[in-house]
């Protein structure tokens, strides 16, 4: 049996969201960069003018998205009481057990949809859109360690790191 007590921070959150997003951020400005460039191109402007525009656009489109991402992250954050408050799982060989200031409630490993572990949370998704962030930080190497042989015993799906 693992207990952990943790609490999401909105920096947490936030960096969380913009790390598993990056390449979403990042790809969009691209692509309409490359759509730009190409008419810049065809409309026989010099390489220093298309340059010098294109990373103009560049950078105010990435500004953007970045100051859209914050707003909309926090707005998620400070919608979603539940995640704002210290929670404790108590994960056993059969369910994992959650506790919140507002609430409790428990799960068994059969109906967790998949468990996705990256450098710093345990993923535990409960459906394809509903997961559990469960941040590393509050466990010791042994605990994540049972926690990752928890997860395999229970045969739940799973990308689980070697470290």
């Amino acid at each position: 049996m693992i207990t952990v007590k943790t609490h999401i921070t909105f920096k947490d959150f936030l960096i969380f969201h913009l790390k598993s997003s990056l390449t979403r951020l990042i790809a969009f400005p691209l692509l309409i960069l490359l759509f730009f460039i190409v008419k810049q191109f065809t409309d026989g402007n010099s390489e220093k003018e298309i340059l010098l525009s294109a990373s103009m656009w560049l950078a105010i489109m990435f500004l953007f998205i970045l100051i859209r991402s914050f707003f909309r992250l926090r707005f998620a954050f400070n919608s979603n009481k539940k995640i704002q408050e210290s929670i404790s799982y108590t994960f056993t060989n059969e369910k994992i057990r959650t506790e919140g200031e507002t609430f409790d409630g428990d799960f068994t490993w059969n109906s967790v949809h998949k468990v996705k572990e990256n450098k710093e949370w345990f993923l535990i998704y409960q459906s394809a859109q509903t997961m559990n962030m469960v941040p590393k930080k509050y466990f010791t190497k042994n605990q994540i360690s049972e926690l990752r042989n928890i997860i395999t015993n229970n045969h739940v799906k799973a990308k689980l790191r070697n470290d």
